[in-house]
């Protein structure tokens, strides 16, 4: 399985992604938090690959990937990978996965923005493009 991290600079969106792209988990955390959450989902899902966007915030998070890495998770490998258009790719995954509601489902889509982060959904999309990039394969 593979991590993805979408790095934010207040909150930072990860998923749990399968070799094939398909999810597994997803979830908005406090930025501070990441490695406690690392952690967590490494001893829940023995990941073997961290993948992180590669905008502006990866300077402030690779390092903490990488000192999670040198404590003990050597076998874990890591990739930056480029999130150029994620956040609108992110904001069309939400509405596919989360039904519009009330007023919302009478306004074109083109004119709306999500009522939440979607940082979630992002990580997840930058996770599959990892996978596409591997062909499939870890």
């Amino acid at each position: 399985m593979i991590l993805s991290i979408d790095p934010g600079s207040e909150k930072t969106g990860i998923a749990v992604v399968h070799y094939d792209g398909s999810l597994v988990m997803k979830a908005i955390v406090p930025t501070p938090a990441l490695a406690a959450h690392v952690e967590r989902l490494y001893q829940q899902y023995g990941f073997s690959h961290v993948v992180m966007g590669d905008g502006t915030n990866h300077k402030h998070l690779q390092p903490v990937i990488d000192k999670w890495i040198a404590a003990g998770h050597s076998k874990v490998k890591f990739s930056l990978i480029d999130e150029k258009y994620t956040t609108v790719e992110g904001r069309k995954l939400y509405f596919q996965y989360t039904p519009r509601r009330g007023w919302r489902r009478f306004v074109p889509l083109s004119l709306q923005y999500p009522p939440e982060p979607v940082d979630d959904f992002v990580a997840w999309i930058i996770g599959q493009r990892y996978v596409q990039q591997q062909g499939g394969h870890p």
